[in-house]
């Protein structure tokens, strides 16, 4: 099968239709009344994780899906579809679940494989601090060795799932300044001196459960190192290609909603003795719109190819989620203006998907962190 020009494994074709079968279902059955609430969707996460999906990228020895990360794409985009608030759930989780997959010793292996069976809660992926959120570097949670164990004391903020997740993967400080002084932390739930903070009242994705962490004297025992002592820094970079593919195929299934929805709107919706749709400026609306839609989605698709073929694409990463979240703004901002005054309100979908939208071009790295990489990239050649 083909899509958008790319040839689909049988496999990568079934995931994307049980994701659809999945997130019409499961998943967009109360999803307004989720955002409205802000309640934290874990009955529809377990249901998820029967299928795999919040261990997509895991290997199968480890209890996981083991997906490409095209197929990991094409399920995000399906879940963002129906919920955004639900993707970027499953979207931070797989992050987490990836980074323990690759890095996981002993104790950490069996604690995956109990996870990837939905037996724990979505994981989440605790590194943004208030001073520190796009400057990774910048982290002031600190790790202190203390005999077999080490004492976490700081504090971390805007973490998905924090309220509900079974485990956190926490980046602390751990020896001197610099990214050479930050190590990986598996912190369970439940653990002595963690806390976790009320949960935001946000504008969009609002029942993803976001909130703060805070470690006072949280002990952890020395096996609960991921990876290599002062390796946190890259091991959080080692996620990032694949979270923002994942970030742009969230980001393609809230516009592609919107697209649906806008669609639909200006062919049932009548203006001087005319359906909307009639009218050259909303065709033109709908010709850029589906332009930018196609485009955003080749980017990702490369972008998703190109780590499957082991390639570091870290400026094909940041692409496709630059142009993906950008056009998604654009887009539902679009589709909302050819609602009229009924976009305006909360009786119509793309109000939720409008306020969903925003937040896409500001985590797992902001537009302007992206024409960071990208230029870099390019300057690095001259």
């Amino acid at each position: 099968m083909k899509h958008f020009g790319y040839e689909l494994t049988d496999e990568e074709t079934q995931i994307a239709e049980v994701a659809a079968d999945l997130a019409t279902r499961v998943v967009a059955p109360g999803a307004a009344e989720r955002d409205r609430t802000g309640r934290f969707p874990a009955e529809i996460l377990a249901e998820l994780a029967k299928l795999g999906f919040l261990a997509m990228k895991v290997p199968a020895q480890d209890g996981g899906a083991g997906l490409s990360n095209v197929g990991y794409a094409l399920a995000m985009q399906a879940i963002a579809k129906a919920c955004a608030s639900t993707a970027v759930v499953l979207a931070s989780s797989n992050l987490t679940a990836k980074i323990l997959a690759e890095h996981a010793t002993g104790d950490q292996r069996t604690l995956l494989a109990r996870y990837a069976r939905g037996e724990l809660g979505p994981g989440s992926f605790a590194l943004t601090e208030a001073r520190g959120g796009s400057d990774a570097a910048a982290i002031r949670t600190r790790a202190t060795r203390d005999g077999d164990a080490w004492v976490l004391d700081g504090e971390k903020v805007w973490i998905t799932s924090a309220t509900h997740a079974g485990f956190h993967l926490v980046f602390a400080r751990s020896d001197g300044d610099g990214k050479d002084g930050i190590s990986c932390f598996l912190v369970e739930r439940g653990t002595p001196g963690l806390t976790v903070g009320r949960e935001e009242d946000k504008m969009g994705q609002r029942s993803s459960g976001t909130a703060t962490l805070a470690f006072d004297g949280c002990r952890v025992p020395a096996t609960n190192l991921v990876g290599r002592r002062g390796g946190g820094y890259g091991v959080a970079l080692s996620a990032l290609g694949g979270g923002r593919v994942g970030i742009a195929a969230l980001s393609l299934g809230l516009a592609e909603a919107a697209y649906a929805a806008g669609v639909a709107y200006a062919a049932e919706r009548e203006v001087f003795g005319k359906p909307l749709s009639a009218m050259q400026n909303t065709q033109f609306v709908l010709a850029d719109s589906r332009t930018e839609l196609d485009a955003a989605w080749l980017l990702m698709l490369r972008a998703a190819r190109a780590l499957d073929a082991g390639e570091r694409a870290g400026a094909e990463c940041s692409m496709a989620k630059l142009f993906a979240t950008e056009a998604c703004g654009r887009v539902v901002d679009r589709m909302l203006q050819l609602h009229g005054g009924y976009g305006y309100s909360r009786e119509f979908p793309i109000e939720r998907l409008y306020r969903d939208a925003r937040v896409t071009r500001i985590y797992e790295g902001t537009s302007e962190i992206q024409r960071l990489v990208i230029a870099r990239e390019i300057l690095s050649s001259v």
